[in-house]
């Protein structure tokens, strides 16, 4: 890291609160300031999980008890005060919900930290402390997808303890927060929770405690600052960081930039945006490539795609739904929605796995894709039917990709009809649709396959309730080998095709733009910060 060194980023988000792991504060904001400032075990990134062993080890035994291990290695917060097993106590507590319900023996009062529930809500017991190895051991009721991930030390131990009972040494403070947590101390674990949720909150004006700023990943926040723009946010290098993420820049700038300006801002105002792709900025990012500036495409994590309604009108049945999607030229319908950003909207045929990865190429392999929607004579209408497509008309993709399909299947034998919303969140709403053109998530999790999917998933806007898939969903839920998992995943793919509810169509793209001075910015894919999460990966443009 070369001394003096800043990279300013476009930023049209706030940070609201340094807590990630509490649900009230998963915002776009604070995700992005958590991913310079928290180290971990482990982040998902794609369908893989990167581990981290300068902050520890996972192990899991899945035996007839399971059981998960999460060993440090010698981590510090900002402040110099080591990471222990009293901040991995207070990370379960909060992410196991395991206080919330009052369990034999224990005392009957609610305790809810409020935080991000993961697998740890299978915990059978509290866990047992290996002090001397800074390690804790979580019993399981039963083996669990997530474990490399569910323990999120979001915050610090001793603060929460300082905070919450009012104990000024620090070492001291973490002590008492693991006892309370071991013996179970309905008292102390109430104001316990309440700290843990409420103490690392950060005001409109951008007013915190210095406690509150603490970090245990690469950068720490030195500054923030509200004005009539938006809200700016100065980090700096953690010197107490040990880990493999080694910063390049010692300061970054989060500047507030609204993404009509962000272009416009670069090499002046900011060294790095991220835009979604536009008509209006086709040929901006155009010029400004052609002058060596550098341009990365990736996605969001979500995609867009066709599903149809099975629980009523014309594609009630299969072989309409499978005759009905043979007919669609993904890649024409998609070119009709892109026109000029056409390159940016990378090709997809799984609806459960990004691409590029692993998983994917399995499941192109072996979910049946292909075979079941290739072009075929089985492909034309019965009888002239009728469909009426729905999408969101102020999109201008989803537009032009309505336009395309219609053209195309209309060709076809089949009758389209316009069902179009006037926003996003009205697409699916109402009875008169057969067929939608809609925004979805790549789902990261069961439950969120679940609820995309699942039989009573809250968006599964096709109606179809399958068995078979939800027996699916629940084995991936209890599955810790990360193959047998992503085999699992494949097979819930599989159902998808199976029932010819939806194609892919392309993935959302973001288009990244750095300044001259900038190098190595490679943005990931997905919808946790992926623009700052590479941050330590860029460096100044060697002269």
């Amino acid at each position: 890291m070369e001394e003096g060194t800043e990279v300013s980023v476009a930023w049209s988000e706030s940070l609201t609160s340094t807590n990630p792991a509490s649900a009230a504060s998963v915002t776009d904001g604070n995700l992005d300031v958590a991913s310079l400032t928290r180290g971990g075990f482990g982040t998902a990134v794609g369908d893989t999980v990167e581990m981290d062993e300068t902050f520890g080890k996972v192990t899991i035994d899945g035996g007839k008890q399971a059981r998960v291990r999460y060993d440090l290695a010698k981590p510090n917060w900002s402040d110099g005060v080591p990471i222990d097993t009293a901040d991995l106590m207070l990370a379960w507590a909060a992410s196991s919900g395991y206080f919330s319900t009052p369990k034999e023996g224990s005392p009957d009062a609610k305790i809810d930290f409020g935080g991000v529930t993961t697998g740890l809500d299978k915990s059978s017991y509290i866990p047992e402390i290996h002090e001397g190895a800074r390690a804790i051991e979580v019993p399981l009721v039963t083996p669990i997808v997530d474990w490399r991930t569910a323990l999120d030390v979001a915050v610090p131990a001793h603060v929460v303890g300082q905070k919450a009972l009012k104990i000024e040494d620090p070492i001291e403070a973490k002590e008492v927060v693991e006892t309370a947590i071991e013996e179970s101390d309905t008292a102390k674990l109430t104001k316990i929770a309440k700290a843990w949720s409420e103490a690392f909150a950060i005001a409109e004006d951008g007013k915190a405690s210095e406690e509150a700023l603490l970090s245990s990943g690469p950068y720490q926040v030195s500054k923030i600052s509200a004005g009539e723009a938006g809200q700016e946010v100065d980090l700096e290098a953690n010197s107490e960081y040990k880990g493999e993420a080694k910063p390049t820049y010692e300061k970054v700038r989060l500047t507030p930039t609204s993404s009509a300006e962000a272009l416009d801002s670069l090499g002046d105002k900011v060294d790095v945006v991220q835009v979604s792709p536009t008509k209006g900025n086709r040929k901006q990012v155009r010029d400004l490539e052609r002058r060596d500036y550098g341009v990365a495409n990736g996605n969001d994590g979500t995609m867009w795609a066709l599903i149809l309604r099975a629980d009523r009108g014309v594609f009630k049945k299969k072989n309409s739904r499978t005759a009905y999607l043979r007919t669609v030229p993904r890649g024409d319908v998609s070119q009709g929605g892109a026109g000029d950003w056409s390159e940016a909207y990378e090709a997809t045929d799984i609806v459960l796995f990004p691409p590029g990865g692993e998983g994917y190429q399995i499941a192109t392999e072996d979910s049946g894709f292909a075979t079941k929607f290739g072009a075929s004579e089985e492909a034309k209408a019965p009888g002239r039917a009728a469909a009426c497509v729905a999408y969101d008309k102020s999109s201008a993709y989803a537009s032009g990709a309505y336009a395309a399909l219609s053209n195309a299947v209309d060709d076809e034998g089949w009758k389209t009809t316009d069902c179009g919303a006037p926003s996003a969140d009205k697409v699916t709403s109402g009875n008169r649709w057969d067929a939608a053109i809609v925004r979805i998530p790549i789902p990261q999790t069961p439950d969120d396959i679940t609820e995309q999917w699942g039989s009573k998933g809250g968006k599964n806007a096709t109606g179809l309730a399958n068995r078979e898939r939800d027996r699916l969903i629940g084995d991936l839920a209890r599955t810790s080998d990360p193959y047998a998992a992503r085999d699992a995943r494949v097979k819930i793919e599989q159902t998808l095709v199976q029932d010819s509810i939806v194609v892919p169509i392309a993935m959302n793209p973001t288009v990244t733009v750095a300044d001259k001075s900038v190098d190595n910015v490679r943005p990931r894919s997905g919808h946790v910060a992926p623009l700052l999460s590479t941050v330590v990966e860029w460096s100044p443009t060697k002269k």
